[in-house]
């Protein structure tokens, strides 16, 4: 496995190189390696308990079960986990090496980088929460909407009237939204047509929409 990546891609994300010589059980670490753990370079003695102290508490021990394979076979490996750095601070990475075989076929290193991907993934987490954020505030308006056209239509407040568009969907196993969109769509009354034929309009189509699910 050639050990290039840019210590700092395209993405601005730090990656950090390490070296475990298994027979010393020394570790060498890149400045990266450091900084992605909080400390500046050559603060510290890396080490296998000092690798682990950084390792989130609920990957701890699939991470060790990944590391012990690769000490044994020396076979290529790659995971994603969680760290703490020394400021306690939440991180993503993504780890990937192999191992180094001697002549006898006994692994003597192991070598990889990390990969600090937090903030793509929290980049997406915080765009996906924002896109269910809106989509809850169109579900909300088209709800609101809904039940306005029958708070009007029967002379019951708020309320009541989110009763029965809760209570109807229930008994029809028509999720609210679409039970209101069913509504709204049902509420224009067609040029040349009375509008007391409001109220049939919206019970034929409620219940159309129930027969349907």
């Amino acid at each position: 496995m050639e050990l290039t990546p840019d210590p700092s891609d395209n993405t601005g994300e730090v990656t950090g190189v390490f070296v475990h010589r298994l027979a010393e059980d020394t570790w060498w670490w890149s400045d990266e390696m450091y900084r992605l753990h909080g400390y500046e370079p050559d603060a510290v003695t890396p080490s296998s308990r000092l690798l682990r102290k950084h390792q989130h508490p609920d990957d701890a021990e699939r991470i060790d079960s990944i590391l012990a394979a690769a000490r044994e076979t020396g076979e290529p490996f790659a995971c994603y986990h969680r760290i703490l750095d020394a400021a306690d601070r939440d991180l993503k990475v993504v780890v990937v090496g192999d191992g180094r075989l001697d002549d006898e076929g006994v692994v003597v290193t192991l070598r990889g980088f990390f990969i600090d991907i937090t903030h793509p993934v929290t980049q997406e987490a915080n765009e996906t929460a924002e896109r269910d954020i809106e989509r809850a505030r169109a579900t909300q308006a088209t709800i609101d909407q809904a039940r306005g056209i029958l708070m009007a239509l029967y002379g019951i407040d708020a309320d009541l009237a989110f009763r029965v568009l809760r209570r109807h969907s229930q008994h029809t196993n028509t999720k609210l939204r679409d039970l209101a969109e069913v509504i709204i769509d049902a509420a224009p009354t067609a040029p040349g047509e009375p509008q007391a034929g409001l109220h049939k309009r919206i019970t034929r189509a409620l219940y159309k929409a129930g027969q349907e699910m």
